[in-house]
């Protein structure tokens, strides 16, 4: 009884991404003999909604949800552990791995970011900092006790003068930028934000591009909007995140608590928690996000769900400064899982081989998806 007790733990910490290293170990120990079949079958049918008295059903793989028949759950799917991730890719076949894979190693990106100032002149902020880094007119520029990037004004109102934060490919920024009226923000890599270095007047505004995540101090009387693209968002007691690279289809902006106004296409939608927009040149949705995915990388994770194949090699194309460069045309192949920043890409490329469903060759920093 206690050993089945254990065994469901052991499934639900999994699943819910709770697990420890240890716990990984001996998650992926008992998978192997077969120990956790009808744990992982049960947890997969509730997922999908199938009762006993369901028939199998086996849906196209390009569907963004795959339900596993009762009997053949634990089959359709293979798990590709380790410890720190995992992943499941909605597209069942006996697993292979690629030698080239590990012949070369990939590391991650790092905590690193440039502010320009006004003049022209760049400082390099990397772990470890402290103290005074600046001062525009007015307006301090310090690294706090609490690791934070901090514009202070104080005296009379002088002249406004711009800086910009910024990361390359590879990077993302260490510290959160803490603006002069206290909104915080956070950059993910090849991200930019220009901001004044003090806010006058009766509106406060920044401009972004890549990947940006607010948490802003709201004032009624002084609006916070953030230009991205051909979008503007628009503060109402918000934090958020704006996903605005140029190389994705789409804007999206996602709403993690208050509310905020999106203005694009000559026409605006208030966006509420748990919600995204998608905006390009021609349109303008509202759907239902997926905050714990569009966020992840706040925590220092990347997490798939049912995300298309393109989609995440973009993703970890910015973090681990790679070209992936495509030897056929791959489709409907959706990814779903999560592993921590910190992992060498080859041991995520593994994961991924072991579904059997998609095969890389790595020279020097280029990844090639082959058949």
């Amino acid at each position: 009884m206690e050993e089945e007790y254990y065994y469901k733990l052991l499934v639900q910490r999994f699943t819910d991404r709770t697990a420890t290293d240890e716990e990984l170990e001996v998650f992926i120990k008992l998978v192997n003999e077969g120990k956790l079949d009808a744990y992982l079958t049960e947890v997969m049918n509730e997922e999908a909604g199938i009762t006993e008295n369901d028939e199998p059903v086996v849906y196209a793989p390009a569907k963004t949800r795959t339900l596993w028949p009762r009997i053949a759950a634990a089959a359709s799917i293979l798990l590709a552990i380790s410890a720190g991730s995992y992943f499941m890719l909605h597209k069942p076949s006996p697993p292979r791995r690629i030698a080239q894979i590990q012949s070369q190693e990939i590391v991650p990106g790092r905590n690193q970011a440039t502010l320009t100032l006004a003049n022209g002149q760049k400082i390099i902020l990397s772990k470890g900092l402290s103290g005074k880094l600046a001062q525009q007119g007015n307006t301090q520029i310090n690294v706090n006790s609490a690791s934070e990037v901090v514009y202070t004004h104080s005296g009379s109102k002088s002249e406004v003068q711009y800086n910009t934060l910024s990361t390359a490919v590879g990077e993302a920024s260490p510290y959160p930028l803490v603006l002069p009226d206290g909104t915080k923000v956070w950059l993910n890599s090849k991200s930019s934000i220009t901001f004044p270095t003090v806010f006058t007047g009766s509106k406060r505004h920044v401009e972004i591009t890549g990947e940006v995540y607010f948490e802003v101090k709201h004032n009624a009387s002084n609006p916070f909007t953030v230009k991205a693209g051909n979008q503007t968002v628009e503060d109402i007691g918000t934090a958020f995140n704006i996903n605005s690279y140029g190389d994705e289809p789409t804007i999206k902006t996602t709403l993690v608590e208050g509310s905020a106004k999106v203005i694009a296409n000559g026409t605006e939608k208030l966006l509420q928690p748990g919600q995204h927009t998608l905006v390009t040149q021609q349109s303008f949705q509202i759907q239902t996000a997926d905050s714990e995915a569009e966020t992840a990388w706040m925590s220092g994770r990347f997490i798939f769900h049912d995300e298309e194949l393109h989609t995440a090699m973009r993703q970890l194309a910015r973090w681990y400064n790679i070209n992936v460069i495509y030897d056929y045309n791959p489709k409907n192949i959706l990814l779903g899982g999560g592993f921590s920043k910190s992992r060498n890409i080859n041991k995520v490329l593994n994961a991924f081989e072991q579904t059997g469903a998609v095969k890389f060759k790595i020279e020097g920093h280029t990844v090639h998806i082959t058949e």
